[in-house]
């Protein structure tokens, strides 16, 4: 538990420092849609070797800022740490995995999302992954050891940025990094990275001030259970994320080839989509989350029910404000409501700090959940509708509302069936909760979400593209 504890911790420390590239990525991607369109190249040759130049200063700067942090590492943890561990040592092989990636060749997977080829970065990113995880296991399982399993990681961080580039290469031959941007279109970028940088920042305190928090109040042992939870919700975002991030493009290039209207229309559509995709997931860990957790690392390390519950709530609340973000970020809209990152932010830290103190691990995951949700969702639909759409988004709030019933109705049904008739603990009455998580709430969307004409159509050319 203590080598989760510390694995958990160096990546939540990195990831504040990760701020540092302020959202350069986003404002680069957006920059690259037009050009790409109208087939621009020496437009797009510009922008990455701006992007190529910007990148290798991030990196020199988290490098710089992740040493600076070194001899406090000791003092964001309270209580012991493995004697065969030097802390020390071990946050400089996570600092290096983390600052390697920007001096090899990262900056080129801009161009497959710009180019609607996400879906070749995620088969590469899954194939390397999958190598490391078996290596990782290999060494784990034979020697035993943990220093082995982590330096394992800067070399597959290598790996996948050298096979990003050669794929880049050999498919867009004819992008270069050279020229020069011009300096009105700079002037627009660095608009975009200074109303971005909120929203970087607003993103990883959320992600990374909790287990800060926990580690340096309640020591290495909450912070491995809180990320044994966190890593199962984790995974459920990244297996749901290459389907979001699939439509990313597509929805960049409706922005500035489409009418508001059909855009407004597809909105919908896609928020009713991943509603029902992101309440399943939800609906599956209130349910599955406690019986897994008992069988994977047994009943000593299990949180409550409540923050189960929010866990779930939480999840649901993120993954839809992920929704108002793909439009938000595809129409260039970071400007408007730039100071929300910033008071959000804020509020959890403080709620953090306050609420660890009182409620433990609940009072952190109630701050996250108040601040990242209840208080970001108005804020940003508010903006967006007032923006872009120009009207009133009480129409989407009535579908949205008839959806979320659907939800927990779905929700409490299922949550019933698992607990008061699926009961007792073992891994054949797991099964049995897992069938009953995919059967019951996907059967209740599909007679009522999917019912929808639109939706049903958006789901046939969804699965098309992915098949």
């Amino acid at each position: 538990m203590d080598y989760a504890g510390l694995n958990g911790l160096f990546t939540s420390v990195l990831m504040m420092l990760s701020i540092s590239e302020l959202g350069f990525g986003s404002a680069l991607v957006y920059s690259m849609y037009k050009p790409i369109a109208e087939a621009d190249n020496e437009k797009v040759c510009a922008l990455l070797n701006f992007y190529k130049k910007v990148y290798r200063i991030v990196g020199c700067v988290i490098l710089t800022l992740g040493l600076a942090i070194l001899p406090f590492i000791r003092s964001f943890i309270n209580g012991e740490v493995p004697t065969d561990i030097n802390v020390y040592v071990l946050y400089l092989v996570f600092l290096l995995n983390t600052v390697i990636g920007y001096f090899a060749f990262a900056y080129k997977s801009a161009l497959l999302t710009a180019s609607q080829r996400v879906d070749i970065s995620n088969k590469i990113i899954i194939y390397v992954n999958l190598a490391m995880y078996g290596t990782q296991l290999a060494v784990l399982w034979f020697l035993k050891d943990y220093m082995a399993y982590v330096v394992l990681s800067p070399a597959f961080t290598v790996l996948t940025n050298i096979v990003q580039s050669v794929v880049v290469d050999k498919l867009y031959p004819q992008y270069k990094c050279r020229g020069t941007i011009e300096k009105s279109e700079l002037k627009e970028i660095y608009k975009n990275v200074f109303a971005l940088m909120g929203e970087k920042i607003g993103a990883t305190v959320l992600l990374s001030t909790d287990t800060i928090v926990i580690s340096s109040t309640l020591g290495l042992t909450a912070v491995a259970c809180y990320n044994n939870y966190y890593m199962i919700i984790s995974a459920v975002r990244n297996l749901v994320m290459v389907i979001f991030e699939s439509i990313r493009p597509s929805v960049g290039n409706s922005m500035v080839t489409e009418s508001i209207e059909k855009n407004y229309r597809d909105f919908c559509k896609i928020s009713a989509l991943f509603l029902w995709i992101f309440g399943f997931c939800s609906i599956s860990m209130i349910c599955l989350f406690q019986p897994f957790m008992r069988i994977w690392v047994g009943e000593e390390y299990l949180l409550s029910t409540v923050t189960v519950i929010m866990f779930g709530v939480y999840f649901f609340g993120w993954k839809m404000l992920d929704v108002l973000a793909l439009y938000r970020d595809a129409a260039g809209m970071w400007w408007y409501g730039k100071s929300r990152p910033y008071i959000v932010s804020i509020l959890n830290i403080i709620g953090d700090i306050f609420l660890v103190r009182f409620f433990g691990l609940d009072g952190v995951v109630f701050a996250t959940l108040f601040t990242s949700v209840c208080m970001s969702y108005p804020w940003l639909l508010g903006s967006l509708f007032k923006r872009y759409f120009k009207d009133k988004p009480w129409d989407y709030l009535k579908q949205l509302a008839r959806q979320c019933v659907i939800v927990i109705a779905a929700g409490l049904i299922t949550y019933f069936l698992c607990s008061y008739i699926i009961t007792g603990y073992s891994f054949v009455k797991f099964v049995v909760r897992v069938i009953m998580c995919v059967v019951v709430p996907n059967g209740i969307f599909m007679f009522t979400i999917g019912r929808n004409k639109d939706v049903h159509e958006l789901i046939s050319k969804l699965t098309k593209g992915l098949i």
